[in-house]
């Protein structure tokens, strides 16, 4: 083989490998949920943003993600909230009325695709994870606990947790959307933890209440028993009455049914049992047996 052959081979094969190079260097992968940031040095930041799928574009252009689908960011003191055996504690110190609380969150919440041109541009170039780690979960932390102070320590740990939840979560809309470009679906309270002394407050209060609840509950057990005992002995009286009146007629009828008649024919009946009977002349009453 000739010297320019071999040449040509090699031409052909760098050529080749250049070629390879490139389009591996083009292809730029976005992910599911996520779209692509595209920015260059010479006109900064595209309007237009990569969907998910396989793009090939000038490699001497930088690309960055955003997910646009639904994130979670947990906020908690509880390793296994993270699925893990460690983890460091980022749960959230919450002022209340009537002390402070330790809340665990998820927050559940996207970037608005519309909106992430301009976040880049306006973040100098931090990608959907950077922002949040670096920015946005900091704020997040500060406006919930502008939220809490509107409840009570015992409306947070027990009785209004979901209104919690529901008000932090439209408070931190009113802040995220316009400030990071991001919508929350929702904020949920995984556990609410009170300091020991705030916790003892909370139970003997608690115990009150149970205590109340139990004497009023006696109250009207007794109310109730002397109500039945009153209905017993009215209907045990109203017998008596009854009784006493069924006697009273019953002697008043056979006082009534005593008459001269009855009288005289009882006589007879007695006068007949013992065998002996009166009969009477003109002038005397003779008796005979």
């Amino acid at each position: 083989m000739s010297t320019i052959s071999k040449a040509i081979i090699a031409l052909i094969i760098a050529v080749s490998l250049i070629g390879g190079i490139f389009c591996v260097a083009s292809m730029e992968r976005i992910g599911a949920g996520m779209v692509g940031v595209v920015y260059s040095m010479k006109d900064g930041v595209q309007d237009k943003v990569l969907q998910q799928g396989v793009h090939f574009i000038n490699p001497f252009l930088k690309v960055d993600e955003f997910p646009i689908s639904q994130q979670q960011l947990v906020l908690s003191n509880n390793p296994a909230d993270y699925n893990k055996s460690e983890h460091d504690d980022w749960h959230v110190d919450a002022p209340a009325d009537g002390g402070m609380v330790k809340l665990n969150l998820t927050i559940n919440y996207n970037f608005m695709q519309d909106k992430v041109t301009g976040l880049y541009d306006r973040f100098r170039g931090m990608d959907g994870e950077t922002l949040v780690e670096n920015m946005v979960q900091n704020s997040i932390i500060a406006y919930i606990k502008e939220v809490t102070p509107q409840f009570t320590v015992m409306e947070i740990y027990s009785t209004k947790r979901a209104e919690v939840g529901t008000a932090i979560t439209e408070y931190l809309n009113t802040k995220l959307n316009d400030e990071y470009g991001i919508n929350v679906s929702s904020a949920l309270i995984i556990d609410v933890q009170l300091d020991e002394t705030l916790m003892q407050k909370i139970q003997a209060k608690e115990q009150a209440k149970q205590d109340a609840e139990k004497a009023e509950l006696d109250k009207q057990t007794a109310i109730a028993q002397a109500e039945t005992d009153k209905v017993k002995a009215q209907a045990k009286a109203d017998v008596a009455i009854i009784a006493a009146k069924a006697e009273a007629e019953a002697n008043k009828l056979k006082s009534e049914s005593i008459t001269d008649e009855l009288i005289k024919m009882k006589e007879a009946e007695a006068r007949l049992k013992h065998g002996w009977v009166e009969v009477k002349g003109a002038d005397s009453v003779v008796t005979t047996e």
